[in-house]
């Protein structure tokens, strides 16, 4: 699968990930690539684990902003939902929050390997 149908497979817009990059095909394909060795969701799945609301934050808002700049829509909007509710340290939701980040999550990883 090139990035243009991973793109289109998860129904974003290749051309505005194409644009934020530099018009670069290589750097989408380079970062792409990097955030399946990105440690930001592994950190926030410890943070989970251990309920430390104030790093859930930090590695929400972490992985909100790489989503963003990747044009993952799916797993952005999830992660916004998460960090908004521990901006100012609430706890109420975010397992059902992070649930669905983890699914948007395993999901990208598993296109993004398929991805030459």
């Amino acid at each position: 699968m090139t990035a243009k149908e991973f793109y289109e497979t998860i129904g974003q817009n290749y051309e505005e990930v194409l644009e934020r990059l530099a018009g670069s095909e290589a750097l989408v394909l380079k970062f792409l690539k990097k955030f399946s060795t990105d440690k930001t969701y592994a950190a926030l799945e410890e943070a989970m684990a251990e309920g430390e609301a104030e790093m859930i934050f930090r590695q929400a808002h972490t992985l909100k902003g790489v989503a963003a700049n990747l044009g993952l829509k799916p797993l952005f909007e999830h992660t916004q939902v998460l960090v908004e509710i521990t901006r100012h340290g609430g706890t109420e939701g975010i397992q059902e929050a992070f649930s669905k980040i983890k699914a948007d999550y395993e999901e990208m990883i598993r296109l993004i390997d398929q991805v030459e």
